[in-house]
């Protein structure tokens, strides 16, 4: 059996993403693509794919010396620009809905394998965001694994 990495969820997130059926033209983006970029230069409509953080669940279940329950969350932020309706954003978060179906049909519910939970979705840290035309709207996944500490 795979052992899950502590961060290696994310390349499966973007790899089920990447072969879904998304809206024309839109891109999926880690970590990566968005570490040296500057917003403006990032496409758009995209799906980036970020770490949201973890937790250590103790929920009373015995597990081995060295071993810890982890709870991720992963973050897949919808972004698009449309400038038709610049001021409301109307526009802009009506060509959001169709790339937001599609994020939620493809990762909730979804088994990653490797050792990983089922994904579910959570809710955000964070709210949707509308400026100049660019709407941004966050979605939250979590999904459980155990490690040890001969997790590679």
């Amino acid at each position: 059996m795979l052992r899950p990495t502590f961060l290696g969820l994310e390349a499966l997130i973007v790899e089920r993403l990447q072969a879904a059926s998304l809206p024309a033209g839109a891109r999926v983006l880690s970590v990566e693509d968005l570490s040296e970029a500057r917003e403006v230069s990032l496409p758009k409509p995209s799906v980036r794919v970020v770490y949201g953080g973890h937790r250590i669940i103790a929920d009373g279940s015995p597990l081995p010396p060295g071993w810890a329950m982890v709870e991720q969350t992963w973050l897949a932020v919808v972004a698009v620009r449309n400038v038709r309706d610049i001021k409301a954003g109307a526009a802009a978060r009506g060509e959001a809905s169709p790339l937001c179906d599609a994020v939620l049909d493809t990762l909730d519910g979804w088994s990653p394998g490797g050792g990983y939970g089922t994904l579910k979705s959570a809710t955000p840290g964070l709210g949707p965001l509308t400026v100049e035309g660019c709407s941004y709207v966050p979605f939250a996944f979590v999904s459980r694994f155990r490690r040890s500490k001969e997790c590679s």
